[in-house]
């Protein structure tokens, strides 16, 4: 891999003046499915496009995704975010309590924490697939960790059952926001914990433009859920505790419904896009993480992450500039215990000690020189930007 300072002085880079490599990002699914459109077009003209307590399609999204997860229940919310602080909610997550996350996911779950005052116990990242490691026993002992969420990021699978097992949390959590259609050991992901929780904003394999899914099997929390995302109310008129307007709408469902019923054949795209890239970056001998060896799972594909050598340590986000000029769409995720108020707002609860400390070295300097690149575009396009960036790493 050629070191960073070579590439920073290559003249013919877009960044330094060059030509760049192709004149426009490629095209990405966004994940509409336009077909949808008469579909709204007539609900839009019955003027009914919320309905209290879910109208007719948020109940025919919800009953067929939980079918889809193996669940008996669903509800379907305005946002990812909003399902993932409702599931928290509904566990009886409050101030003070400890909550077992893993470091490798979106800033959503670390969000989702701090609104409701919950304590993040951090946990780390494998370093070879970026995901949570499976033993966290050491990383939550002496903190009475109540509750875990886990990412499965990237469309990659998290060993969920084993962390859940060493973490020693009463409930789980599965954060699926972007593996929709991925598997564990032949389940749906987003049936092994207490609650699944999934996204449906842009991008997701099954998106409602915006929107959110938690699915579970248990009657108190569909009541505790539903009723903190309608205002606190369990009925129309008193607030039984402070909630959030955080429901789905109905146009939002016909959305997320289209892309439910196409999702065997967009998760199948995806992974060929997916694997288009990881065939031409194992040649090239530059590594991508992917699932744990011996791990019964199939991905279902959001990104694809490169993991750069140490000498990439910060430089990698001058490469992602370098990238996006030449019409390379990269991106980069931040470790989420690297967050620059989550030291200060630890700190002040006395939260932070000796293991956050350490974790924060780790976490950094892994994430600090991870890049991805999405599964959204196509085999065809995937294959020119693979070469691409083969092309600028290794010159």
């Amino acid at each position: 891999m050629r070191h960073p300072r070579e590439l920073r002085q290559d003249t013919s880079l877009a960044i330094n003046g060059g030509t760049p490599t192709f004149a426009a990002l490629p095209e990405e699914d966004t994940g509409i499915v336009a077909e949808a459109a008469d579909e709204v077009a007539e609900l839009i003209r019955t003027r009914r496009t919320v309905h209290w307590g879910g109208g007719p399609h948020t109940r025919v999204l919800e009953r067929d995704f939980a079918a889809l997860v193996g669940r008996e229940r669903a509800f379907f919310h305005n946002s990812g975010t909003a399902a993932l602080q409702t599931a928290l909610f509904a566990l009886e997550v409050e101030e003070g309590t400890p909550v077992a996350l893993s470091d490798s996911g979106f800033v959503a779950s670390l969000n989702a924490l701090y609104h409701l005052r919950a304590r993040p116990v951090f946990l780390p990242t494998h370093p070879a697939t970026l995901q949570c490691v499976d033993d966290v026993a050491e990383w939550t002992a002496g903190t009475g960790v109540h509750t875990a969420l886990i990412t499965h990021f990237f469309g990659n699978v998290a060993d969920v059952e084993a962390i859940w097992r060493t973490s020693g949390a009463r409930h789980l959590v599965e954060d699926g926001g972007q593996a929709h259609g991925a598997r564990l050991r032949g389940r749906p992901v987003g049936s092994f914990g207490t609650v699944g929780s999934f996204a449906g904003s842009t991008k997701k394999l099954v998106t409602a433009g915006q929107g959110g899914l938690n699915v579970h099997d248990d009657e108190h929390l569909d009541w505790r859920m539903r009723t903190y995302a309608h205002h606190g109310k369990s009925g129309n008129y008193e607030g039984t505790f402070p909630g959030y307007n955080f429901r789905g709408g109905e146009m939002e469902a016909i959305l997320a419904h289209a892309a439910l019923r196409r999702l065997d054949e967009r998760v199948a795209a995806r992974n060929r896009t997916a694997d288009t890239m990881f065939r031409i970056f194992d040649e090239a001998g530059i590594r991508t993480a992917r699932p744990a060896p011996g791990l019964d799972c199939s991905p279902a594909w959001f990104d694809v992450a490169l993991i750069l050598d140490e000498e990439w340590l910060g430089h990698r986000d001058w490469l992602v500039e370098a990238m996006v000029a030449d019409g390379i769409p990269g991106w980069h995720y931040p470790a989420l215990i690297g967050m620059p108020w989550v030291e200060p707002w630890m700190r002040s609860k006395g939260w932070w000690g000796e293991r956050e400390q350490e974790l924060l070295a780790s976490e950094t300097a892994l994430w600090g020189r991870t890049l991805v690149l999405g599964a959204q575009m196509n085999a065809v396009d995937a294959e020119r930007i693979a070469h691409a960036v083969v092309a600028l790493l290794k010159g």
